[in-house]
């Protein structure tokens, strides 16, 4: 569902959805805006095209999943959540990305609330984010939704207690994924046909 929020002066007009394996390249093309800076927040360190490339690769195996905000047809946002099997207990990693110019429209707060719903209906039961100390930003999102904070010389590490899935929750992911889908769909049959020929179709009714 497209939205027009403001948040602050300023306003966005995109969606906040699923991303699916087709749509790698939208995912890749967001990663390669990303200036020096948010490039070292989002994965701790410099990194250059050809690694942003081959990790878009591998963002979408199993047990990956990523929401993206969506506008006019581009990524500028995303939340990636992988699973992480551990002896006692079921984890996740959640990371994120907004592109700058994008940055103070609620988006990041949007993405991280869809990544804790995918999380619980996946019975993750702790999900954990680090960033840099000097990122405020991730910080204070994080804390939003109610992170355990615990600092580090190199990394801040946060700590997120999901809950177990609902019905709920169950359903409003269910919905969220046939909306995403069925905009992958059209988007689709779009690149597939020829443009003229939904033109010469839609010419004769």
């Amino acid at each position: 569902m497209n939205r027009s929020i403001k948040s602050g002066a300023k306003a966005r007009h995109g969606e906040v959805r699923r991303l699916w394996p087709a749509e790698r390249d939208l995912f890749t093309a967001h990663l390669l805006r990303l200036d020096a800076d948010t490039r070292r927040e989002r994965f701790g360190t410099a990194v250059t095209d050809d690694f942003l490339r081959n990790y878009a690769e591998t963002t979408f195996g199993v047990g990956g999943l990523v929401y993206a905000y969506v506008e006019a047809g581009e990524v500028r946002g995303a939340a990636e959540l992988r699973g992480l099997e551990e002896i006692v207990i079921q984890t996740g990693e959640a990371a994120f990305s907004v592109e700058r110019t994008w940055r103070r429209r609620g988006i990041g707060g949007e993405l991280f609330s869809r990544l804790i719903t995918a999380a619980r209906n996946r019975n993750i039961r702790t999900l954990y984010m680090t960033c840099l100390p000097e990122n405020a930003a991730m910080r204070n999102l994080a804390r939003k939704f109610e992170a355990e904070m615990v600092g580090g010389y190199a990394d801040v590490e946060g700590r997120i207690a999901t809950g177990a899935p609902t019905p709920f929750t169950l359903l409003d992911e269910a919905m969220d994924n046939a909306r995403s889908f069925a905009t992958l769909s059209l988007s689709l049959q779009r690149s597939f046909w020829p443009s003229a020929l939904f033109g010469r179709s839609a010419s004769r009714h």
